[in-house]
């Protein structure tokens, strides 16, 4: 195995990892869910975590996005800073959100190898489904 395929992030199915900046909307719905889940919670507020640019880039290549998909360029910081349509380049977007994780479009979750943006509540349905699934019988 290649270090490129090793990857910076843990990757549990028993561990349900959720990503979310606490000015995000849906952020703290997202909390209740995950807290709902028998799966075992890891809750990164990117408010107070800095993620790190391998780990931004490894988050975006797990969901087949370019870092620039993950930004919110509705965001004020985005319009006041950059412009109203920015052309970010991978590198540039990777900068963005490990300064200003604010902008983050959606918070992201992770379980085992499934990783999905939370665009609505519901979202964290479709990782909670392994609970049930995954119960080996005797």
């Amino acid at each position: 195995m290649s270090n490129k395929d090793m990857g910076v992030i843990a990757k549990n199915r028993n561990e349900l990892k959720l990503y979310y900046h606490p000015d995000n909307r849906i952020a703290k719905q997202s909390i209740a869910v995950a807290e709902a889940t028998k799966a075992e919670k890891v809750l990164i507020n990117l408010a107070e975590v800095k993620l790190t640019e391998t780990q931004w880039g490894e988050i975006s290549r797990l969901l087949d996005k370019n870092p620039s998909d993950l930004i919110n360029n509705d965001h004020p910081f985005i319009k006041e800073k950059l412009s109203d349509h920015p052309k970010l380049d991978e590198n540039q977007a990777l900068k963005i959100l490990v300064r200003d994780p604010q902008v983050l479009k959606h918070s992201i979750a992770m379980r085992g190898k499934k990783v999905i943006e939370v665009k609505g509540i519901n979202d964290l349905m479709k990782l909670q489904e392994m609970d049930s699934k995954d119960a080996k019988l005797p």
